[in-house]
């Protein structure tokens, strides 16, 4: 169940809430020696209620969900203990086993594994309490107080579980934002982020960067030969080949069909050649496909630097720009190559034509 239909369908925040209030004015009613008179006991509960009427229907107008639930268990905290002292439960055990049922819930994130536990505390401390020789406790007190720390542990358990639920989807949306469904590797997003930092760090620290990037010669007739599934496994397979041939620290991604993008830091023009002959030979040896349809296939690899001092400062547009068209240098001079080129403001001759970067090869 996503935490959209959990939230639709469920409203963990108000149920809860409302069950543990209701639950406590029970608890205090029940104790109270006139449950239906104008006491202590029944301002008390005239108080939970109108209280809880404010939290749930008046203040979400004003302040967000997330604030409400925090605030919510910040009280319902202080609400149980204050509950405990209506009813004349002064004894310390009741707190601790409270406490203890509140933080269990909490840290187990998950409502079934918080109810179990929380039975299990509870089986032990009425066991206990009606086995002490020196305990006075009557039998139907200590049975009023089982369902009302279980209710205790349904409303920190549900909660904690709500907001792992929240943040495992907010993890996914934003990791989905920014990688690449076929191959899980970055998308052009988190590419284009992370060579703006790396082109900023080379400004700031005088230190060179380098961008490939890099595609398959006829992937186009992958597809229509064998179909679009043999493609989406040939591109998975370069991927994992390209991540294979990287450093640590060099970050390599999807730009888009079987274009890749390569960014490698603190490489100047000379120490970035070997790498992608390394990677254009690892390409051209491995064999793609698979069973009784395997294939041989090349890569062509364009690469630009970025060298604070001698260029003007790039944006990662013009280092892709530069590397495109280093790319379509070694595609028009047959492919299965690696060419080097450095910005495109320094590089092109008047005769050199520059290609647009989409251009179907």
């Amino acid at each position: 169940m996503t935490t959209q239909s959990w939230d639709q369908y469920i409203k963990p925040v108000p149920i809860l809430q409302w069950l543990v209030v209701i639950v406590l004015s029970i608890h205090v009613l029940i104790s109270s020696k006139d449950p239906l008179g104008v006491g202590p006991s029944a301002i008390y509960v005239l108080t939970l209620l109108s209280g809880n009427v404010l939290f749930l229907y008046v203040l979400p107008r004003f302040i967000s969900l997330s604030n409400l639930t925090t605030t919510l268990v910040v009280l319902d905290t202080f609400l149980v203990p204050a509950t405990l002292y209506m009813t004349g439960s002064t004894g310390t055990d009741l707190y601790v086993v409270y406490f203890g049922i509140m933080l269990i819930a909490g840290a187990a994130g998950n409502l079934k594994r918080s109810l179990i536990l929380a039975a299990m505390i509870c089986a032990a401390y009425g066991v206990f309490t009606l086995w002490d020789d020196d305990n006075s406790t009557p039998l139907e007190a200590v049975l009023l107080r089982m369902p009302f720390f279980l209710v205790m542990t349904m409303f920190y358990g549900a909660l904690a579980e709500y907001a792992q639920r929240i943040r495992a989807d907010r993890e996914k949306m934003a990791y989905a934002a920014t990688h690449d469904d076929l191959t899980g590797m970055p998308n052009r997003r988190l590419l284009l982020e992370n060579l703006a930092r790396e082109l900023d760090r080379a400004k700031r620290f005088q230190q060179p960067v380098s961008c490939a990037m890099l595609d398959l010669d006829k992937f186009k007739s992958i597809n229509d030969i064998y179909g679009h599934d043999m493609g989406d496994r040939v591109l998975q397979d370069f991927a994992s080949l390209l991540a294979l041939q990287s450093r640590g620290y060099d970050l390599i991604g999807r730009l888009g069909g079987d274009e890749f993008v390569w960014i490698l830091p603190d490489v100047a023009k000379e120490h970035s050649m070997a790498p992608a002959e390394a990677i254009r030979e690892t390409v051209e040896q491995y064999v793609f496909g698979g069973g009784t349809t395997t294939f041989r296939l090349t890569a062509s690899i364009g690469v630009t630097t970025y060298v604070p001092g001698e260029s003007s400062s790039p944006t990662p547009a013009d280092m892709l720009k530069s590397a495109d068209v280093a790319l379509y240098m070694a595609k028009k001079h047959g492919g299965n190559q690696v060419c080097h080129l450095p910005l495109l403001n320094e590089a092109l001759a008047p005769g050199v034509a520059v290609e647009p970067m989409n251009k179907e090869r």
